[in-house]
């Protein structure tokens, strides 16, 4: 394992050396020292190998840190362009009907036995030289996963760039942002999920008692109280296999420092007392998604002239229709679930080093760098001083507000980085300002701003939701609130795929929702046009 902690860091030299843009869509917070040792290392070496895997036009993404935030430099490929751009679209294009079956692939073969063997691991008693031996291995898997995570989500970019164009061609219209509303109705991992919850949340209202205690009860304290009434252990039941089905995420996937649903269910209660509250037919509403897709899809390409360039895009579209779940799936898998099933690995670690007297706490692991770590488990001595000032730091950095970027922009944009990530400058004008027109429709109603999962019980049926970005543990919130307005991200983020598929007005990477806008101000968001109308 090669592993060396001066290389995370972002110095002054390197901002001279090309154009780093802060990750706010993915990593909109400070990483703590920890998760940084992974995260950072894996997207540099994930993408070097898994772009070379796919004959990528980019060598790979350089990752560094600022305050804990995550910037990113793309290196393109230094060989002979032509030639690499013609091996790369062979190489994808091998790809785009059989994503989704590569990624079942991995996760069966390589993911999932990997976090069976991290938990049977953490369930033994393990002596400090087995745990130093298993942190190198698992940093050595997180380069893998994040090689699988790349070599899965960029031809799925790639077909759709070739949907969009051959739209084009066909209709004679001068974007294609069209297709992605066609692209709805399949199930994945994040709508499953919800499906489970709202199933849970039916079990709510079945019983009288359930519901007044769901109604008159802290989600926090639920689950104590939960045992105390008749109709509580047959609740509790379900929710545990809830948990073993879909527990392996946090409310912030993409760290180690934030508890599991597993560890602390009260996201999901807190989420279900809502949908109690609510009447929703989750499989009903899904249905009329999946006919409302169709009817409009058969619609338009009754328009296009029959021949060659119509079967082709009959042919992608069914690719993408079948892998358009990936982007989801991928997500649970790797961006949440490794996370989780290595946060659980590094508290059993941190309890073996609280009990040799080094640490405090054992979720105080997460403020020690990897090398710290190994030597700590090598030779245990008290460090509470550093582990206070790491946090004292970290609780800084949050409020701090990163610089978005350093160095020149590139001259020539790229369209399918932007369909996903976003990235043009704020338009505001007067009482109105405009994003990315993610999701069709237009819905007038109150914003409710929300800046963490710990604020989702502020959110009220028909609320403007607005945020900074979303990530599948976000989704629930999609089913009670009206409209979606985000600060980041693209026509391909999560916010925008998820409200197309809850059928919501959505406008995102506006950059100034959360700034501009206030609790209970009245707003019109239209979908269609990527604007946000201030009434008051």
């Amino acid at each position: 394992m090669k592993f060396e902690r001066d290389q995370l860091f972002l110095t002054e030299e390197h901002k001279q050396q090309g154009y780093w843009i802060q990750d706010d869509l993915h990593l909109p917070y400070p990483l703590t020292p920890l998760f940084a040792s992974f995260q950072t290392n894996a997207m540099r070496e994930g993408t070097a190998r898994a772009f070379e895997t796919i004959k990528s036009p980019m060598k790979q993404f350089y990752t560094k840190i600022e305050r804990g935030y995550l910037y990113q430099m793309v290196k393109p490929y230094d060989g002979p362009m032509e030639q690499r751009m013609k091996e790369h679209q062979e190489a994808v294009a091998e790809r785009f009907g059989r994503n989704h079956e590569l990624l079942e692939h991995y996760v069966l073969t390589e993911l999932l036995p990997v976090y069976a063997r991290l938990d049977a691991f953490r369930q033994t008693d393990f002596t400090r030289e087995q745990a130093i031996e298993q942190c190198q291995q698992l940093y050595l898997f997180y380069l893998r996963a994040w090689e699988i995570h790349f070599e899965i989500v960029m031809p799925g970019g790639a077909l759709l760039s070739k949907l969009e164009a051959l739209y084009c061609e066909l209709s004679g219209a001068d974007d294609g942002a069209v297709i992605y509303e066609w692209l709805v109705g399949m199930m994945n991992k994040t709508l499953e999920t919800d499906r489970a919850m709202w199933k849970l949340a039916d079990q709510v209202k079945g019983s009288a008692e359930l519901t007044r205690l769901f109604d008159e009860t802290d989600p926090a304290e639920l689950i104590d109280r939960l045992a105390e009434v008749a109709q509580g252990p047959a609740f509790l039941a379900s929710l545990a296999t809830f948990l073993d089905d879909y527990g392996y995420q946090a409310t912030h996937p993409h760290e180690f420092v934030a508890k599991t649903w597993i560890e602390d269910p009260t996201p999901v209660l807190t989420i279900v007392a809502q949908y109690a509250q609510k009447e929703y037919d989750f499989d009903a509403e899904f249905a009329k998604l999946v006919e409302k897709r169709e009817n409009a899809f058969e619609a338009v390409v009754a328009t296009f002239p029959d021949g060659e360039k119509k079967q082709r895009f009959l042919q992608l579209y069914e690719w993408a229709l079948a892998s358009c779940s990936v982007d989801e799936d991928h997500h649970f898998y790797i961006d949440a679930m490794l996370p989780a099933k290595s946060r659980l690995f590094f508290i059993a670690v941190g309890q073996k080093l609280v009990e040799a007297g080094a640490l405090r706490e054992a979720n105080d692991i997460c403020f020690l760098y990897l090398d710290e770590v190994i030597d700590l488990l090598a030779e245990p001595i008290a460090i509470e001083d550093r582990i206070v000032e790491r946090k004292q730091d970290w609780e800084a950095n949050r409020l701090y507000k990163p610089i978005p970027s350093y160095g020149t922009a590139p001259t020539r944009s790229n369209k399918a980085a932007e369909r996903m990530s976003g990235g043009k400058q704020a338009e505001v004008e007067g009482n109105q300002f405009k994003g990315y027109a993610a999701s069709q429709g237009t819905y007038t109603g109150q914003v409710k701003v929300i800046h963490d999962p710990s604020e989702f019980s502020a959110v009220e049926q028909g609320d403007v939701l607005v945020c900074r970005t979303t990530t599948p543990t976000w989704t629930a919130l999609f089913s009670i609130v009206g409209a979606v307005v985000t600060d980041a991200g693209g026509i391909l983020c999560h916010a925008a795929t998820v409200a197309r598929e809850y059928q919501l007005p959505a406008v995102v990477g506006s950059k100034v929702g959360t700034s501009l806008l206030q609790d209970g101000q009245t707003v019109t968001v239209d979908g269609a046009k990527g604007l946000v109308i201030i009434h008051e």
